[in-house]
């Protein structure tokens, strides 16, 4: 007789569980990688511009200025949407984090339990084979007996 841990479906459920919990993250690491590349291209971009300008000689028409000022603008809002975007998705892999720590837990938990009752079945199954070699000593001890 082979050993069945009886609660087999819930481990493999919590498994499954930490594994997507661990694949989510990932992909909110990922996310957030790209987050942080747009971001630093947008600031470099921004910085890129300024210095360029700050290069030009002569003079430069009010028209060119203020078109200078919207883009500016324009680059300084979407780098505060993606430092928000930031900050949010932070925010959410922080979650993800606590998550996942409680998956891992649960997994262990029922992990340890699956070893407790093997262990269980180990000794319970070397009570068997020890009372049954016990039996047979005794059948053995009482046959030498009545034939002496």
């Amino acid at each position: 007789m082979t050993f069945q841990f009886p609660y087999q479906h819930i481990l493999s459920l919590k498994e499954r569980e930490k594994d997507l919990s661990l694949s989510e993250m990932g992909l909110l690491m990922m996310k957030k990688e790209g987050i942080e590349k747009e971001l630093d291209s947008l600031v470099q971009k921004r910085q890129d511009c300024i210095s360029q300008w700050e290069q030009m000689e002569g003079g430069t028409f009010i028209s060119d200025i203020l078109q200078q000022n919207e883009y500016l603008e324009f680059l300084d809002v979407k780098i505060s949407r993606m430092e928000q975007e930031h900050r949010a998705i932070e925010q959410e892999i922080a979650g993800k984090k606590e998550e996942l720590l409680l998956k891992q837990k649960e997994e262990k938990t029922w992990h340890l339990l699956k070893e407790k009752s093997l262990d269980a079945y180990i000794e319970q199954q070397k009570k068997i084979e020890q009372d049954n070699l016990d039996e047979i000593a005794a059948i053995r001890h009482y046959h030498q007996r009545v034939s002496l």
